[in-house]
């Protein structure tokens, strides 16, 4: 993905940096290298308070707990410093919802997101947690076509969707380009080797199912 984005002002990402792929210190490295900004994940959280879990589903648990035991010092630290909330000038970052407080909410109808634009006002809130690549507008949701510069209103709330996790059914990275100044959004896929990192969570011994989803975007 970082070789593929055209140049930009930031990286930003929205959360759930590590908890499912068997590389985490590596990962979390890789985005200090490039001057990655990031708002915490209900993954990331999970790794500071265990209480979390609690809320996960059985694959999810294993492979968090996993995680756990391989942070390094460095990467706690990292994963501390994040916040909830992140501002790119007026605009807004989350993992789940702008909602306060910040909860790890799943935005996926329009009725819910309607709620959250009315209270977000004419900002845009890029968000992620669910894994879609969306955006939601007063007028609706839109399922992004790739590769095309779409328009963004005053207030939206959009999902880049998920460069390690897709789940709408692509197994291709998913991200996003936005040009705040012209207020659009590009949405991008780009291929990953599945293979590869499929053969690094079997070798950690990492719950089959999150080797198994990658190559079928679930």
């Amino acid at each position: 993905m970082l070789e593929a984005i055209p140049k930009v002002d930031r990286i930003v990402v929205l959360g759930d940096i590590v908890g499912y792929g068997p590389d985490p210190n590596a990962v979390i490295e890789r985005l200090r290298s490039v001057r990655a900004r990031a708002v915490m994940g209900n993954h990331d959280a999970a790794m500071l308070d265990p209480g979390v879990l609690d809320w996960f589903n059985p694959h999810a648990a294993a492979a968090a707990r996993w995680t756990q035991g391989v942070l390094t010092a460095q990467s706690r630290h990292y994963l501390a410093s994040l916040p909830k909330l992140g501002r790119i000038g007026r605009h807004r970052c989350v993992h789940g919802s702008p909602r306060k407080p910040y909860i790890w909410e799943y935005i996926l109808d329009d009725l819910q997101a309607l709620e959250i634009l009315l209270k977000l006002g004419r900002r845009l809130c890029f968000f992620g947690h669910t894994h879609l690549p969306r955006i939601f507008t007063e007028e609706g949701e839109q399922v992004p076509e790739v590769g095309v510069s779409i328009p963004l209103p005053a207030s939206a709330l959009v999902n880049p969707g998920s460069v390690g996790q897709p789940r709408d059914g692509n197994p291709d990275a998913s991200f996003a380009v936005v040009d705040l100044g012209a207020s659009a959004v590009r949405f991008s896929r780009v291929r990953y080797d599945v293979a590869t990192t499929q053969a690094k969570i079997r070798e950690a011994g990492l719950p089959e199912v999150e080797a198994a989803r990658l190559a079928l975007g679930r």
